[in-house]
């Protein structure tokens, strides 16, 4: 059965394919720029939590919106990469202590998050660093400016 994103029983099961076209469409968009080559990258943020009052209540979660039209990932403290030659993505997602499988039952393993996103790789978030010291990306997009300028990084 193919991975969908769905809020709820009886919403809308959008298919994850959407999220993985919308990922090559930007990648086919932007390796028509020419200072893109194989080692340039789109790294993008998702939404975090916020708690309220530093307790044990948090605000309404929130995706960041082009984090998730790239990547339709629920879950806060999510980050994002793209290879922009080759369209390869990558989720990194949050490691958790063990323990919060008491409150939260069990927890995702990286294949879980794998399968249920549809990305080409997933890898712990704290493992951030090591993964583009490895990549040694000769540019790395990110969003920039209060507008949301979108890579605007490449264009100037």
């Amino acid at each position: 059965m193919p991975a969908v994103f769905q809020m709820g029983p009886n919403t809308l099961a959008v298919p994850m394919k959407l999220f993985k076209n919308n990922r090559l469409r930007v990648v086919e968009q932007l390796q028509k720029h020419p200072k893109v080559d194989d080692r340039t990258y789109i790294l993008l943020e998702g939404g975090k939590d916020i708690s309220l009052y530093d307790t044990d209540v948090d605000h309404v979660f929130r995706q960041e919106s082009y984090f998730n039209y790239l990547f339709g990932a629920k879950e806060p403290g999510c980050y994002g990469a793209i290879n922009v030659r080759t369209g390869h993505s990558t989720l990194f997602v949050p490691h958790l202590p063990e323990e919060y499988a008491i409150w939260m039952g069990r927890l995702h393993t990286l294949q879980d998050f794998k399968d249920k996103y549809e990305v080409d790789e997933v890898v712990y978030a704290d493992e951030i660093a090591k993964y583009f010291e490895k990549a040694n990306p000769s540019v790395l997009l990110t969003l920039v400016s209060i507008k949301h300028a979108l890579f605007a990084l490449i264009l100037s």
